[in-house]
């Protein structure tokens, strides 16, 4: 048999049972679709990301408690310590070192930042609450994230303040203001805003009580992240609520004057904080590479798990495959024979099912591609970005193909191991 009749010779086996072909190769179609639509969700997500750090500028340092790690298993320092965050009480990180940073000739403007989450409800009027997430900041937030107040003004502009003397203030985000007031503009200003905490001075629990002097302009949300459900508090209330600790921040973040200068405001901030600490490495100063390789390796895991998950589809496509081709080796067993009778190699008889095996599963990659694309398409107008790539679609074709030699292995050595005088008086 040439190869052009063993290819003719399959297509005809399949088109012989049309509906049985069809439904061999659905768990295919599926499994394809899936390693597209994961894939491509993994890279709109990752691109967001990317675009996000991005956004801040390229100057940006990080400085964050814990001590910096060597190289350990491929996993690098910065990745450890984006996975593991210390909380408020164990963080060495001071209001000194925030000074130390606004003092170095090499940086331009620098922010404190404590974050946490917590129930928050409105002062007078009907009973309302929500949750959001508390950031504990100062003026210098806005201008070096490039963000915009719609109403009012942000912590600490045009006098007021945070203390005995003066009322505590307040920043919403424009879902956490509409939750709350049913609005966000002008006419939630002045309204009064409470969230409960344990007082660290008695232990017991107690309310603490915030004047709203702004609404953020609303932001785009992402998969990772909504700036409307933030609320700014200034940065000695977010300590009291964080245990009472006057002195601890979470993080610091500064912008250098050039890209030019971040190795050199790395190590010079570096030996400033230290002798900040009495000698101790008890923290680290992250680039923007460090945070973007952090990403990059969360995000090399998940695409690693989700292309398992959606294999597990194309693992049943296969099994479906395989299935039909050993029973068509069943009905077969007479052709077979006659086949072997009239000089076929048992090499011809393999290449024959392992062909058609294939093709069937090929076939799955042709419907599911475009199918999965439509997926991608459809995510896209959620939350959730999806981005079809073109080594997406490679992974789920050559996939496709190994499941099919894979699935066709089995039946077509069982094909070959026909007797041929017992093949000749089978019944068609």
């Amino acid at each position: 048999m040439t190869p052009r009749e063993i290819l003719r010779t399959a297509l005809r086996s399949l088109r012989i049972n049309p509906l049985r072909a069809a439904l061999s190769v659905l768990g295919v179609i599926f499994g394809i679709s899936c390693v597209i639509a994961l894939i491509a969700m993994g890279e709109g997500v990752r691109d967001q990301i990317v675009k996000e750090i991005k956004e801040l500028g390229t100057n940006l340092l990080v400085i964050r408690s814990g001590e910096p790690i060597s190289e350990t298993e491929g996993i690098s320092a910065s990745q450890l310590q984006m996975l593991s965050q210390p909380s408020l009480g164990s963080s060495t990180i001071t209001v000194k070192d925030l000074a130390t940073v606004r003092e170095s000739s090499f940086v331009e403007d620098a922010y404190p930042m404590i974050r946490m989450a917590y129930e928050i409800k409105a002062a007078e009027g009907e009973e309302r609450k929500t949750h959001a997430f508390i950031k504990g900041t100062d003026g210098h937030y806005t201008s070096m994230n490039k963000t915009t107040v719609a109403y009012g003004r942000f912590l600490g502009e045009g006098g007021g303040g945070s203390g005995e003397d003066t009322p505590r203030e307040c920043v919403l985000g424009t879902v956490v203001s509409k939750a709350l007031f049913g609005a966000a503009d002008q006419s939630v200003l002045g309204k009064k805003v409470r969230l409960g905490y344990v007082d660290p001075g008695t232990g017991s629990g107690t309310e603490m009580e915030f004047k709203v002097v702004g609404i953020m302009e609303e932001r785009r949300s992402t998969v990772v992240n909504n700036p409307n459900l933030e609320m700014y508090i200034p940065l000695r209330d977010a300590q009291v609520l964080g245990g009472g600790l006057e002195n601890v921040i979470m993080e610091i973040y500064a912008n250098v004057k050039s890209e030019d200068y971040i190795q050199a405001a790395k190590e010079e901030l570096q030996e400033s904080i230290r002798r900040n600490h009495e000698g101790k490495l008890d923290f680290n100063i992250q680039t923007q590479d460090d945070l973007m390789g952090t990403y990059d390796y969360i995000f090399d895991v998940l695409t690693a798990l989700v292309i398992g998950v959606a294999s597990i589809s194309l693992i049943e496509g296969g099994v479906g495959v395989a299935n039909i081709m050993y029973v068509s080796v069943k009905e077969r067993t007479k052709e077979i024979g006659v086949r072997l009778a009239q000089g076929a190699s048992k090499r011809m008889i393999i290449l024959q099912f392992l062909l058609e095996s294939v093709l069937l599963s090929l076939l799955g990659a042709i419907i599911g591609i475009p199918l999965g694309i439509m997926a991608c398409l459809l995510i896209n107008l959620s939350v959730l970005p999806a981005k079809p790539t073109l080594w997406g679609v490679a992974v789920a074709f050559v996939a496709a193909f190994v499941v099919g030699v894979v699935a066709g292995v089995f039946p077509a050595r069982q094909a070959t191991k026909v007797e041929i005088t017992e093949a000749l008086r089978a019944e068609f």
